[in-house]
């Protein structure tokens, strides 16, 4: 897969209700949770894209084009959706930035398997569907704003619409963890699974 033909957008928007503050900027061993999204995309992707409503002025000084939601308050979607129009490559890797653990061998692992499909999901743990993980071509556009016209925004609902693959991520794979698709949702999270550092 050529670098060129892909585009990385990171979920950093969001209302965060549950942690208290802006989740893409809270601390994870003393870095903002964003950075660590950027390094997972920034070595296999031509372009970044940072989804976010908030803190844009913030967001932006990491160098990266930040995109709001065109229609607010539908949750995820909305990033996905505005992101993805942006997108001028085939391929975009989507990742919410509260899963600091995710490796860049996984998506490089997606995207060997996408194939001719529109949306590449990991599926773990006996069929859990990580749909903030993943790869979607930029033609699945049409579907996920034809779902978002239906007024339905639950992206299950929209991978129904399109040809996706599911990839089973095997606990033999190189560059599995147990954690690797853990959620950074609250305080409790961000101290359970710090490593001691402020």
């Amino acid at each position: 897969m050529d670098i060129f033909d892909v585009t990385g957008i990171i979920l950093a928007g969001g209302k965060s209700s549950r942690l208290g503050e802006e989740k893409g900027l809270a601390l994870f061993n003393g870095r903002p949770l964003v950075s660590y999204a950027i390094d997972i995309l920034k070595p296999i992707c031509s372009k970044l894209l940072v989804s976010a409503n908030n803190y844009r002025k913030e967001y932006s000084k990491y160098g990266f084009e930040v995109v709001e939601d065109q229609i607010k308050d539908i949750g995820p979607m909305g990033g996905l959706y505005a992101c993805i129009k942006r997108s001028t490559t085939r391929y975009n890797l989507v990742l919410s930035c509260d899963t600091p653990f995710v490796s860049s061998a996984l998506f490089e692992y997606l995207l060997d398997y996408i194939e001719n499909f529109q949306a590449a999901v990991p599926v773990h743990d006996n069929g859990m569907m990580e749909p903030l993980c993943a790869v979607y071509t930029t033609n699945a556009i049409w579907s996920l704003q034809l779902t978002i016209e239906k007024r339905n925004y639950k992206l299950m609902d929209f991978l129904k619409q399109i040809s996706y693959k599911q990839i089973e991520i095997r606990n033999d794979l190189p560059f599995f963890s147990d954690d690797l698709f853990v959620n950074i949702n609250t305080k409790k999270d961000l101290r359970n699974h710090s490593d001691g550092r402020e």
